[in-house]
C-alpha cells in the first residue's frame, strides 16, 4: 500500500489517485492563502447577512425572543464555517456567531416592543438563547469534520460526509434542544411558542430547526466554489421571480408562503449549472424573506391542511438540498475525470516523441530512434529524400522554415506518406515539428526539436467531426420530422373543425357530410405519402381506380372552400369536356397532389383567386390529362425555382416565414405525380401569380361512373366477402373503445363470429377457448401489446392469420410486428376491404 497507506486501485484512475487527493474547496484555500482577509470576509459577511434576516423577520408574526431558542438563524456562521475552517481558527466562525447573535437580539429588541417574554431578563434570554443554540451546531460541525476526515480521502466525498453528517447531526441536537426548551422554559402566555390552530410549541420548533439545518447546508455549498460571472448572471435573471412571488405573498396571492418559494428554487436546482443554482437560490431566498419577513420564521398553522402543507415544505426543503449536494458531487467528479484524462493525453504524447537535428546549409538530417520508427527511415537522410514523401500542400511550409533564418522556433504540422513518395489515397501519418534554431558564429545553422506522431488523433478528430455531421444531419432530420406532422397534418385538422362548427350552427349533413368524407380521406392519404417521403422503402402501391376528373376537381374545391374563404379567396373551376369522361388512375393520389398545391396557394401565395383547370390531350398509350393549379398571388422568386420540389425546402419570403410549414407539400406532390409517370412544372403566370401544371398519363375506362363520384379504394363496397367467410371466427384485440366497436361492427358484417378485447393479456385467457381463426391486434396496449401477444401465440404454435394494426404512418412499429411473426401489418383505419385482400393473398401464398 504505497503513498502514504492508499490502496493501489487498478487503470488510469488508480495511478493518478494520489494526484488527485484531498483538493479543497474555493474559500477554504482562501483562508489557508490568506487566513487574515478571508476571517474578515466572513465575519462581516456572515454577521451582515444575521443582521438583515433579523430586520426582515422582525414583522413577523409570534417571533418574539423566544423564538430563538427554537433555534436561531444566527447559527449560520457555525454551521458554514466548520465546512471551511481548519480547527486552529475555529474562533472565527465562534467570533462570528457570538457577534452576529448578539447584535440581532439588541436589534429586534430596539424595534420590537413585545419582544422579551413578560417577565423576561433581556440578559438572561440572550446568554441562554446563545449557548442553545451554539451547542448543537459546534457538535455537529466537529462531528461532520471528524466523519470527513475518517472516511473519505477525495475532495467530492469528503464534502457529501461531512454536509450529510453535519446536517443529521445537527437536526437530532437541535429537535432535543427544542424538547428541552418547551418540557423545561415553555410557558402558555409566551409569544412565539405557538404557531395557531394544531400546530404547538415543540412541532413549531422543530419546523424551525429543520429549515435551519437544512438552509445551512446549502448556505455551507456557497462557500465551495468559485463565483464567476456566468454564475451571478443566472442569479440576477432568477432573482425577479423570486421578488414577483414575495410580492404575490404580501398581495396574498400564495398557495403555501414557503412551498411556493420552495417549488421555485426546485426548478433553478434542476435548470441552472450547479454553483449557479446554489448562489441563484441563496440570493433569491433572501430577498423573498425581505420582501415577506418569512420561511425561516413559522407561520400560523390554523388547519390539518396547512400542517400537511408545512411537512411538504419541509421534505421538499430537504430534496432541494440533497440535489444540490449530488450536482456538486458530479460536478467535483467531473473535474477529476477531466485532469485524469489530460494526464492521460500528457503521458500518451510523451511516449510518441521523437527527437531530430538538421543542418539547414546542407540538408542531412539526424534523428532518435523514436522518431526514425515515427518516420519509417534511417537514423541519417537527407531532407530531400524525406520531403518527397510529404503532402505537396505541406511541403512549401516545410521548405520555407529551413530557409527562416530569422525566428527562433517553429511550429509546423503535415502529412507524411508511408510509402517512399507522396501518393493521394495512400496510408499517410499525420505528425507535428516543434524546432528551435541554433546559430553559433562561424558554425552551421541547425534546427533541432521534438517530432509529435499525432496520427491517432488526426484520424479522431476527423471521425469525430463525421460523426458529428452525421448526427447534425440526424438532429436536423428529426426536427423536420416533427414539422411535417404539424405541417401535413393541421389543414385537413383544421377543416375537419371547421366543418363541424357548421354542423354545430344548422348546416345540413347532407351538404356537409360528404365534405367531411373527402377530407378524412386526404388526411389518410397524407399520412401514406408522409411515410413516402419519410420512409420510401414502406411507400403504399399505385392504386389504379375508375373515377370522373370533374369530380376529383371538385373534391379539392369542396375540401378547402371554408378555409379559401376565411381568408378572402375564391376558388374557381375551368374544365374541358372530357372531365366528365371516365378514367382510370390513382384517385387518391391525385386528390393529394392537387390539395398540396392548392393548399399552398391558399397558405403562401397572398392571393385572391385560384382556378383549378383540366384539360386532355392525346397520347400514343390513352389520353394525357393537363390539371392546372394557378393563383393571382406575389409569385415564386427565380432564386428560389430551382429547389422548389426539394424536400423541407420552404421560401425565403416574409409571409413564407409566418405561416407553418415544412416544405414537404411539394416534394410530395413531385413524388406522387411521378409514380403515376407523370411531371409537374411550375410556371409563371401571366398576370403574376404562379401556375402549377401536373401532366399524368390516364387509361380510358371501358365503363363509364354512374351516379355519384366513385368510393375510394379501400371501402367496404368495392367487393363482398368470400363464400364461407361466414363460418370463421375473428379475434379483436384493441384498447381503444371507439375503434374496437366500430371495427366489431364492420366485421360482423363479413365473418360468422367477431370477438373483441382490449389488450395481449386478455388475448391470451380467451384464446384457447375461443380459438379464432384471424387474430387482428394493436400494437400499444396497456398490460401487453400486439408485438408481446404475437410472439406469445407463435411461441404456444399458433398458426393462425396474426394481423397487426398501427395507426402510425411512420416510425418502426412495422419493423415490431414483424420481428415478433404477425403475417401482415395494417395502417388505421382497418377496411374490410383491406382486410379481405390480405387474407385472400395469405391463402394464395399458402396454396
Amino acid at each position: 500500500m504505497p503513498f502514504g497507506g492508499e490502496p493501489v486501485r487498478s487503470g488510469p484512475e488508480g495511478l493518478f489517485a494520489p494526484l488527485a487527493v484531498s483538493r479543497a474547496g474555493f474559500f477554504e484555500v482562501a483562508v489557508l492563502q490568506a487566513p487574515l482577509r478571508s476571517s474578515l470576509i466572513f465575519f462581516f459577511g456572515i454577521v451582515g447577512l444575521t443582521l438583515f434576516l433579523a430586520l426582515a423577520e422582525a414583522r413577523a408574526v409570534d417571533n418574539g425572543a423566544v423564538v430563538d431558542l427554537l433555534p436561531s438563524e444566527a447559527v449560520f456562521a457555525i454551521l458554514m464555517g466548520m465546512v471551511v475552517f481548519p480547527l486552529r481558527l475555529i474562533f472565527v466562525p465562534l467570533a462570528t456567531y457570538i457577534v452576529g447573535f448578539t447584535l440581532s437580539f439588541l436589534l429586534r429588541l430596539w424595534l420590537e416592543a413585545d419582544y422579551l417574554p413578560p417577565g423576561g431578563s433581556a440578559g438572561v434570554v440572550l446568554v441562554w438563547s446563545m449557548l442553545l443554540n451554539a451547542v448543537p451546531a459546534l457538535i455537529a460541525g466537529l462531528a461532520g469534520r471528524m466523519m470527513a476526515e475518517r472516511w473519505a480521502s477525495r475532495q467530492g466525498r469528503r464534502v457529501m460526509i461531512q454536509s450529510l453528517t453535519m446536517t443529521a447531526t445537527y437536526l437530532v441536537l437541535s429537535g432535543l434542544g427544542v424538547w428541552l426548551v418547551v418540557t423545561l422554559l415553555f410557558e402558555p402566555g409566551w409569544r412565539g411558542m405557538t404557531a395557531g390552530g394544531t400546530l404547538g410549541a415543540l412541532e413549531a420548533g422543530l419546523f424551525r430547526a429543520a429549515r435551519i439545518a437544512l438552509c445551512g447546508a446549502v448556505l455551507a455549498l456557497l462557500l465551495l466554489d468559485r463565483p464567476t460571472r456566468r454564475n451571478l448572471r443566472v442569479a440576477w435573471i432568477v432573482l425577479p421571480a423570486f421578488v414577483v412571488l414575495g410580492v404575490l405573498r404580501v398581495l396574498g396571492y400564495a398557495l403555501h408562503p414557503t412551498l411556493d418559494v420552495e417549488l421555485l428554487a426546485l426548478a433553478v436546482t434542476l435548470i441552472a449549472p450547479v454553483y449557479a443554482a446554489v448562489l441563484a437560490n441563496v440570493i433569491g431566498v433572501v430577498a423573498y424573506v425581505a420582501i415577506t419577513g418569512e420561511f425561516l420564521v413559522q407561520i400560523p398553522v390554523p388547519t390539518p391542511d396547512v400542517m400537511r402543507l408545512e411537512i411538504v415544505s419541509i421534505l421538499l426543503l430537504g430534496l432541494i438540498y440533497v440535489l444540490l449536494l449530488q450536482r456538486h458531487l458530479s460536478m467535483i467528479q467531473r473535474r477529476a475525470y477531466r485532469q485524469t484524462l489530460q494526464r492521460i493525453v500528457q503521458v500518451n504524447d510523451l511516449a510518441t516523441i521523437g527527437h531530430f537535428v538538421v543542418n539547414i546549409e546542407t540538408g542531412a538530417v539526424v534523428v532518435d530512434d523514436v522518431a526514425a520508427t515515427m518516420l519509417g527511415m534511417p537514423n541519417a537522410f537527407d531532407i530531400q529524400r524525406f520531403l518527397e514523401r510529404v503532402s505537396p500542400a505541406d511541403r512549401g511550409a516545410i521548405v520555407t522554415a529551413l530557409g527562416d533564418q530569422k525566428s527562433e522556433t517553429r511550429s509546423l504540422s503535415f502529412l507524411l506518406a508511408d510509402g517512399a513518395v507522396w501518393e493521394e489515397g495512400a496510408p499517410r501519418k499525420y505528425l507535428t515539428v516543434h524546432a528551435w534554431y541554433e546559430r553559433r558564429k562561424g558554425e552551421q545553422t541547425r534546427a533541432y526539436g521534438a517530432l509529435i506522431d499525432l496520427t491517432a488523433d488526426h484520424i479522431r478528430e476527423e471521425a469525430l467531426a463525421q460523426a458529428l455531421r452525421r448526427l447534425s444531419d440526424q438532429q436536423d432530420r428529426q426536427t423536420r420530422m416533427f414539422s411535417i406532422v404539424s405541417h401535413e397534418l393541421r389543414t385537413p385538422a383544421a377543416v375537419i373543425s371547421m366543418m363541424v362548427e357548421e354542423l354545430d350552427a344548422g348546416a345540413r349533413w347532407a351538404d356537409i357530410g360528404p365534405r367531411i368524407k373527402a377530407v378524412s380521406e386526404q388526411l389518410l392519404s397524407v399520412l401514406a405519402d408522409m411515410r413516402q417521403a419519410v420512409r420510401p422503402e414502406e411507400n403504399l402501391p399505385v392504386r389504379m381506380d375508375p373515377f370522373q376528373p370533374r369530380d376529383v376537381m371538385e373534391t379539392v374545391r369542396n375540401t378547402f372552400l371554408l378555409m379559401a374563404g376565411s381568408n378572402g379567396i375564391e376558388i374557381e373551376l375551368a374544365l374541358a369536356p372530357e372531365a366528365a369522361q371516365t378514367r382510370v388512375s390513382d384517385r387518391v393520389r391525385l386528390v393529394q397532389a392537387l390539395s398540396n398545391l392548392v393548399k399552398n396557394a391558399i397558405l403562401h401565395s397572398g392571393c385572391r383567386r385560384i382556378t383549378l383547370s383540366y384539360a386532355e390531350e392525346a397520347g400514343l398509350a390513352g389520353p394525357v390529362a393537363r390539371w392546372r393549379v394557378s393563383d393571382d398571388g406575389h409569385g415564386i422568386p427565380e432564386a428560389a425555382r430551382s429547389e422548389l420540389f426539394i424536400a423541407f425546402r420552404r421560401g425565403d419570403g416574409a409571409r413564407t416565414a409566418q405561416v407553418d410549414g415544412s416544405g414537404l407539400g411539394l416534394y410530395v406532390t413531385r413524388t406522387s405525380i411521378e409514380l403515376l409517370g407523370g411531371t409537374v412544372q411550375h410556371m409563371h403566370g401571366a398576370e403574376g401569380g404562379s401556375v402549377f401544371v401536373l401532366t399524368v398519363p390516364l387509361i380510358e375506362a371501358a365503363e363509364p361512373v354512374q351516379g355519384a363520384a366513385p368510393v375510394p379504394a379501400g371501402t367496404e363496397r368495392d367487393r363482398a366477402p368470400r363464400p364461407g367467410w361466414r363460418e370463421r371466427r375473428v379475434l379483436i384485440v384493441e384498447d381503444s373503445d371507439l375503434i374496437g366497436e366500430l371495427l366489431t361492427a364492420r366485421l360482423k358484417r363479413v365473418f360468422g363470429a367477431v370477438d373483441w378485447v382490449r389488450n395481449g393479456k386478455e388475448a391470451l385467457a380467451v384464446f384457447d377457448s375461443l380459438m379464432p381463426d384471424i387474430v387482428l391486434t394493436d400494437l400499444f396496449m396497456p398490460e401487453m401489446g400486439g408485438d408481446e401477444l404475437t410472439a406469445a401465440l407463435r411461441l404456444k404454435g399458433v398458426t393462425c392469420p396474426i394481423i397487426g394494426m398501427t395507426a402510425a404512418a411512420i416510425g418502426d412499429e412495422r419493423t415490431l410486428f414483424e420481428q415478433a411473426g404477425t403475417d401482415r401489418v395494417l395502417t388505421k383505419p382497418v377496411s374490410t376491404h383491406q382486410l379481405m385482400d390480405v387474407l385472400d393473398e395469405m391463402e394464395r401464398i399458402r396454396g
